[in-house]
């Protein structure tokens, strides 16, 4: 059953990206995505392929930026949702709402909108721990760091 609101009252749904990256971390497709690269990592060394092993230890830093930047600021995660379309098209029809956006990308909302937090909803397509999801709960009072900031995050080594 789709509960979506007519065009004349819009309802938009909004989640916190962060809250979508820390469930993201755990989930089997971050670890395979990880341990494939690991593994490319590790070729390269046996292989003794100077230029490939530094290409793939960069592209696994710069993934770690990028995963800094989800995490601690507001980039982007609609490649993860996207990669679960079907899930995120569940929630929207359960929530009601046309459209789901980062909170941090609704910029402007006018007077015929009403906003919906779908953040719970998206996490839990990931299926978060308990600790996942109290860190979640956290995330509400806390701003993001400026992109700025999360870059400037070092990479583990």
């Amino acid at each position: 059953m789709d509960n979506r609101s007519s065009p004349a009252s819009v309802r938009i749904g909004t989640y916190d990206s962060r809250a979508i990256a820390i469930v993201f971390v755990n989930s089997a497709e971050h670890m395979k995505f990880l341990a494939g690269l690991q593994a490319e990592i590790t070729e390269a060394k046996a292989a003794k392929n100077d230029t490939l092993t530094r290409q793939k230890a960069k592209t696994m830093e710069a993934y770690q930026v990028l995963m800094h930047l989800r995490g601690f600021s507001v980039g982007s995660v609609s490649d993860i949702l996207e990669k679960r379309k079907a899930e995120v098209d569940s929630v929207a029809r359960e929530a009601g709402v046309w459209t789901i956006v980062s909170k941090f990308e609704l910029i402007q909302s006018g007077t015929g909108e009403d906003v919906v937090d779908v953040t719970l909803p998206l996490a839990r397509i990931f299926k978060p721990s308990e600790q996942q999801l109290k860190l979640i709960s956290q995330l509400q009072g806390q701003q993001p760091l400026p992109m700025l900031d999360a870059l400037l995050i070092p990479a583990e080594e």
